[in-house]
């Protein structure tokens, strides 16, 4: 696609994100004066090329840990209804004799979390 096939929108948008790849990267200035908008583009994605991987590392790492989570929630032991009812009677009848919540989740959550772990 050649520049001048682009609407006033696209060639606005254009520029905006060179102004914007400007403040990191002043030497866009020159290529575009020299080289032509061309050239800013091939270097805007030679630069960006570094952060891009990075960002795409790091969303396959969180990608990865939320499946991880999702995959040790749906194969506890705690997600089985039955144990489930148990701690949560646990953590009933202490918050009933205690009437401290912080106190009753105290009872509740190392079930939750290490319930895999002790069965």
């Amino acid at each position: 696609m050649k520049w001048s096939d682009l609407s006033w929108q696209q060639k606005t948008v254009v520029w905006i994100v060179i102004a914007i790849a400007g403040c990191f990267a002043p030497e866009i200035a020159m290529l575009v004066h020299f080289g032509g908008i061309e050239a800013a583009f091939a270097f805007l994605f030679v630069f960006f090329t570094p952060a891009a991987v990075w960002l795409k590392h790091h969303y396959q790492k969180a990608r990865d840990s939320i499946t991880l989570a999702v995959v040790s929630l749906q194969t506890s032991a705690s997600a089985k209804p039955k144990t489930f009812a148990v701690q949560a009677s646990f953590c009933c009848l202490a918050f009933a004799l205690t009437g401290s919540a912080a106190f009753a989740m105290s009872f509740f959550m190392p079930g939750i979390l290490f319930n895999s772990m002790l069965i």
